[in-house]
């Protein structure tokens, strides 16, 4: 073996390990945004199974996240299982990155003759699994739902360094890679069909019945159940306990394989390119009788946490603003409480208006955290749900279920999303207004321990708050959220992307800002925002791992970078992409160093450009666009004459700032609300 080759060897066990890295991350993550949204689920539950050498109790947020770590080792395994079947066709490069993947979950190197029997073992042990076993907590848990794409970007990665790794990918390397995308997509419909379900076979057998044609995606504007998602929730965790606890009881017995013999250590490559033994890290502990420790910040940390949190996301100026005046004051009349000074306590019931995407969801759980940091509520949870966990089918049990709910949110935050469905305009909807006056009466009898969001679409919203006296003197504050302008949905796809560890050149930006454009210009009140970029990113991944997949070298610039031909957005084909992307444009930015608007050639996208206020040199990620870009199908209209009825036929349009905000924000503080 020549010494490129084993330089090639080594860079790709960097590159697998990275990638293992980055799921074990994902999983983890997903675990302590999981503990912060149903942590309270299972509180009873997890406390009883901790003395009883269960994963421990559920209070902290590292326990959740400890069981999606075991959950994650199940994935990969599932992963190299399915890329490798057959135990006789692997080849040396493949064997050298099942020992990494041993490594990973085992903590301690595996060498000699081991090896070949680990990896046996590994392979047999996840043909025990199936896709929706390692995946089931981003399918069932509504806060995990949108990382979906994650997984299946981490899943396609992993299998395609798998499979080209000895340099030989043929057609059934690539048929196996589509063979797991499929299954994801397949298991992502079952959960679908068949939540909480009950066993892992049941999905075997239905995925054994699907035709080779990938499964549909889900219609995003589907009615979500709230309540079936709590109670899917509720069995997702407590399934999560279990499966964690026997993923990681199997890793740990190993069938009996030696330790002495895992570690003896044998040449990997010639040429004296091998990797010498690395450290193992520290094991995790196995004893689980152990109490996770309890959060330990202090109120301040855990309110710059939240702050933090809430800086992180992409525009929402205006929502910030607020919410930062709103804390700031509940800050000082509890320094004034402090000294004993009068305090005033307004009303902290909200309402949160805005299309579907704008970020509602994510900035109410926020707001519980902060509460939760100053005291304002003992818990700071929040409990999501919406018409169906409120109102019952039949007389006088609507009360019952109606108090039910807000019990779990006591000392939190109740979040009721598309609260409006609760009030009908003829006022015939009893059962409706039996959940508002229960609702109302425990807002105002226990509003120390309870605050109520109402969530849902702008003109509803406000035509439900207006009609009802008792809940427009409850609401002490409403949020407009407007939709996210195109600037704003390239950021959160550079977000997303960037967090997967993808990379995005200037034609590829180009083609994002102006695809993103005209889905804004031409967007309807059912318009995705946020999920339209996440949707776009999970489409464009997929089309990138097709495309590599038949490279005949996979190096690390090419599973990091997104070229223009990757980028699918919804309702656009290419032929109108490319359309779009081919005149030249002007953007608008703003100077890192000074903020003075800059207009520059949108060419510059992913480059640096110099300030020609301050000569400095700043690098130009996005702008909004300040010239009509040709629109598909769609009349462009003269920006002198907002009331024109037909396209401007006379001459080419004039440069205009696209209606996009004056001061190169994010997002325009305009209400856009009602």
């Amino acid at each position: 073996m020549s010494g490129s080759d084993d330089d090639a060897i080594l860079r790709s066990i960097r590159l697998f390990r990275e990638a293992l890295e980055q799921t074990q991350q994902l999983y983890v993550e997903a675990g302590e945004i999981a503990e912060g949204s149903y942590g309270w689920l299972a509180g009873d539950d997890a406390a009883g199974e901790t003395a009883t050498g269960s994963p421990g109790s559920l209070s902290s947020t590292s326990s959740m996240a400890s069981q999606m770590d075991d959950l994650h080792q199940g994935f990969v395994m599932k992963v190299f299982a399915e890329t490798l079947p057959d135990p006789n066709a692997r080849t040396m490069e493949q064997r050298q990155l099942g020992r990494v993947l041993l490594e990973h979950i085992w903590h301690e190197p595996v060498m000699g003759t081991a090896l070949h029997e680990a990896i046996d073992w590994l392979i047999s042990t996840a043909q025990d699994l199936s896709w929706y076993d390692v995946t089931r907590p981003f399918l069932e848990l509504p806060s995990l739902r949108d990382s979906w794409g994650e997984v299946e970007t981490m899943a396609a990665r992993l299998a395609t360094m798998i499979a080209v790794v000895d340099g030989r990918e043929d057609d059934a390397d690539r048929s196996r890679i589509h063979h797991i995308q499929d299954e994801l997509e397949a298991a992502k419909a079952f959960a679908k069909r068949h939540p909480s379900a009950p066993t892992p076979s049941a999905f075997q057998d239905h995925s054994s019945q699907r035709s080779p044609k990938r499964a549909a995606e889900p219609d995003d504007s589907e009615t979500i159940d709230h309540q079936a998602d709590i109670d899917h929730a509720r069995d997702a965790i407590a399934w999560l306990r279990g499966e964690a606890k026997r993923l990681r009881e199997g890793t740990e017995d190993r069938a009996g394989i030696s330790k002495d013999a895992a570690a003896k250590s044998t040449p990997t490559v010639r040429g004296g390119g091998g990797m010498p033994p690395q450290p193992a890290p520290p094991k995790k502990p196995t004893n689980q009788t152990t109490e996770e420790p309890a959060d330990d910040r202090t109120p301040e940390q855990r309110l710059a946490d939240a702050r933090a949190k809430l800086d992180r996301l992409i525009g929402l100026e205006a929502i910030k603003n607020q919410i930062q005046t709103l804390a700031n004051f509940l800050n000082m009349e509890r320094k004034r409480e402090e000294v004993g000074l009068p305090t005033t306590r307004p009303s902290l019931h909200m309402a949160f208006v805005g299309n579907p995407g704008t970020g509602k969801t994510t900035v109410a759980r926020i707001i519980a955290e902060i509460y939760g940091a100053l005291g304002v509520l003992s818990k700071g949870h929040l409990v999501e749900t919406d018409r169906s966990g409120l109102v019952a089918e039949y007389a006088g049990q609507t009360g019952p279920k109606t108090n039910a709910k807000i019990d779990e949110a006591l000392d939190g935050v109740l979040f009721i999303d598309e609260a409006y469905t609760l009030v009908d305009e003829d006022g015939q909807d009893q059962y409706g207004r039996e959940a508002v006056q229960t609702l109302l009466k425990r807002m105002e009898d226990q509003r120390d321990r309870l605050v109520v969001i109402l969530a849902g679409y702008p003109r509803e919203m406000t035509r439900m708050i207006r009609s009802n006296p008792g809940l427009s003197s409850r609401v002490g504050t409403t949020m407009h959220f407007d939709d996210y302008d195109p600037e704003a949905l390239c950021r959160i796809y550079e977000l997303i992307a960037a967090k997967a560890k993808y990379e995005l050149p200037t034609e590829t930006r180009r083609r994002l800002l102006r695809g993103f454009t005209h889905l804004y210009f031409n967007r309807d009140r059912h318009f995705g925002n946020g999920r339209t970029s996440r949707n776009s990113f999970e489409r464009s991944v997929r089309r990138l791992a097709n495309r590599i997949a038949e490279a005949p070298e996979i190096t690390r610039e090419l599973l990091v970078t997104m070229l223009p031909e990757d980028i699918e957005l919804p309702n656009l084909s290419d032929e109108q992409l490319d359309a779009l992307s081919q005149p030249e444009g002007m953007i608008r930015v703003l100077c890192t160093e000074c903020e003075a608007p800059q207009v520059v050639d949108d060419r510059s996208l992913g480059g640096d450009t110099t300030c020609s206020s301050c000569n400095e040199t700043f690098k130009v990620s996005w702008g909004s666009p300040v010239i009509d870009v040709p629109m598909i199908d769609a009349p462009i209209i003269d920006a002198k004459t907002p009331d024109a009825k037909s396209p401007d036929t006379t001459g080419s349009p004039e440069p205009t700032d696209a209606n996009l905000p004056q001061d190169g924000s994010l997002r325009s503080d305009e209400d856009q609300g009602s």
